[in-house]
């Protein structure tokens, strides 16, 4: 299969639903929270005390530089987290650059510093519905948005609730809990890498050189990733087309349930006039998405810009994650006319690991890819 089918536009014409393209919130690329109350989308390529260096992903010139004076907060690609001033504390930056998150939950910050391991998360203007992670028979749960600081999620993006700096205050206060949750290490590295951009920028070549496999395999199972992603996109035209048989939709079902790592992997889907968002286990995903067809009579959906928004890094069990994100956009029609459309920025959890498979009547470990969590980024209207 060509790669270069990554970068351009690929057009489907059918049935589809708001539920699919539904309507995840901060893109998956490092972000920087000044004090004046500007963003930065960027990439951090050294954190210190001191200053923060970063590159603008759109240009391809020469870096930053940003004094700590400047900075409240900044949140990598993959969750980890520091609140300035850093008063000399080196470990958190290394923290920082060194360690992947690692979050087995989405985590919910409250301004009272609570810090509450949650699953089935979904929120509303007024409110977030959530069942806590570590009760034995989960209950939903509300909270008034008005006591949360930051919703961190899982898969490395983050929601400021609060106005930025009251999140950065209760974020600064909880930091050592949510570090130990997240398994994030600020051991300070002896190496000249340590606490600079320059770990970060050759991890995954670093990954791909210890790869059991060697640096060509590896370079193989990124390319894989790709194809998976594009894979499910194919998938999913199918499920929705209301012109393939039942018997055809079921068994496409299966197919694409098999691309996940297990059927726990969730899939975010949110409405743009409420603004509600809610996450369902894949299959059950794909089994609501065959039902929906009849809300329009056909759809056109394009997808482009499939990429890497963070590469493979080896993770604390052995495994390697990244984050495949890409450009989705669909139109609704009904009669020939257009009737609701979107752009939305998705990323997809992706998972490199071992798995057992039996060959010649023997079980053997083999490497593979999956695809875990499905989330959007960010959605507008057409």
């Amino acid at each position: 299969m060509n790669l270069n089918m990554f970068t351009t536009l690929r057009k489907y014409s059918l049935v589809f639903a708001s539920l699919l393209v539904s309507v995840l919130p901060t893109v998956a690329q490092d972000i920087v929270y000044q004090n004046n109350g500007k963003k930065v989308d960027c990439k951090i390529i050294e954190i210190n005390p001191q200053k923060i260096k970063y590159k603008i992903p759109q240009n391809p010139g020469p870096a930053y530089s940003m004094d700590a004076g400047d900075v409240l907060m900044a949140f990598s690609s993959t969750g980890n987290y520091v609140v300035y001033p850093l008063n000399g504390d080196n470990a958190q930056a290394a923290g920082f650059m060194n360690t992947p998150a690692n979050k087995q939950n989405d985590l919910i910050i409250t301004l009272d510093n609570q810090v509450i391991a949650v699953i089935e998360l979904s929120l509303n203007d007024k409110e977030v519905k959530f069942k806590k992670a570590d009760d034995k028979k989960p209950k939903e749960q509300k909270l008034p948005k008005s006591k949360i600081a930051v919703i961190l999620y899982k898969d490395g993006r983050h929601e400021l609730i609060a106005d930025p700096a009251a999140a950065a205050a209760s974020l600064k206060a909880t930091k050592t809990q949510t570090d130990q949750i997240t398994g994030v290490d600020n051991t300070l590295k002896t190496d000249a890498n340590a606490n600079t951009g320059n770990k970060n920028a050759s991890n995954a070549s670093d990954d791909a050189v210890a790869f059991p496999g060697g640096p060509e395999e590896f370079e193989k199972f990124r390319n894989k990733a790709l194809i998976k992603v594009d894979e499910l996109g194919t998938y999913l035209a199918t499920i929705v087309d209301p012109k393939t048989p039942a018997e055809k939709a079921n068994s496409t079902i299966g197919l694409a349930v098999t691309l996940f790592v297990n059927e726990d992997a969730r899939v975010e889907v949110s409405n743009v006039n409420t603004g509600i968002k809610n996450k369902y286990k894949i299959r059950d995903y794909l089994r609501r998405l065959k039902l929906v067809g009849a809300d329009y009579q056909e759809v056109e959906v394009s997808y482009a810009d499939i990429s890497y928004a963070t590469d493979f890094r080896k993770g604390p069990d052995g495994n390697y994650y990244g984050v495949v994100s890409f450009v989705q956009t669909f139109k609704g029609l009904v009669d020939g006319k257009v009737v609701y459309g979107d752009v939305t920025q998705r990323n997809v959890t992706v998972i490199l690991k071992l798995y057992e498979k039996a060959v010649d009547g023997e079980t053997k470990k083999l490497w593979d890819v999956f695809l875990a969590d499905v989330g959007i980024e960010e959605t507008r209207k057409l």
